[in-house]
């Protein structure tokens, strides 16, 4: 029963949070894939994008670590300009305190997931009141990210069938 009940949680989490991610899915897709295409004309391969879009996850410094990787950056550079490109980060992460503050084992995926755009809905949008908050906002998260990711392999995929200049 308990399984049901939780298949029965995260479909209804899907079916909220699914149309407030349908922007951002037009954007991810299209911005992952010109990271991926550039990154394989960089001479990285497709694990190159998968990994980065799966662990690092920041898309404008995704893009900056792309010049820096091929540019042969040290560990000082990079993080500085990692700092400098995401401080933004530190105030949304502050803004959000209370609202992930009982999300137990989902709290740590949701801060590492806070983009811009998931920012901007999570902050303005509470599930409706039949649907787990918990589950909604980790779905919602999930999906995005997932978004960047497809972009991500796509475009590096793309990138090893038509060579681009």
């Amino acid at each position: 029963m308990t399984t049901n009940n939780n298949e029965h949680k995260v479909g209804e989490a899907v079916k909220a949070a699914f149309p407030y991610s349908l922007p951002i899915m037009a954007g991810y897709v299209i911005l992952g894939f010109g990271f991926g295409l550039l990154l394989q004309s960089k001479g990285y391969n497709v694990l190159w994008a998968l990994a980065m879009s799966l662990f690092i996850y920041a898309g404008s410094m995704q893009y900056v670590a792309i010049d820096l990787l091929a540019s042969g950056a040290g560990l000082i550079t990079t993080a500085i300009m990692t700092l400098m490109v995401n401080a933004r980060h530190l105030f949304y992460g502050i803004s959000m305190i209370l609202k992930y503050r009982n999300m137990g084992k989902a709290k740590p995926y949701l801060i590492f997931g806070l983009t811009d755009e998931c920012y901007s809905v999570v902050s303005h949008v509470d599930p409706p009141e039949h649907v787990d908050k918990r589950t909604f906002y980790f779905v919602f998260t999930l999906m995005n990210h997932s978004y960047w990711v497809l972009g991500s392999v796509l475009g590096a995929t793309f990138g090893t069938l038509v060579p681009i200049n």
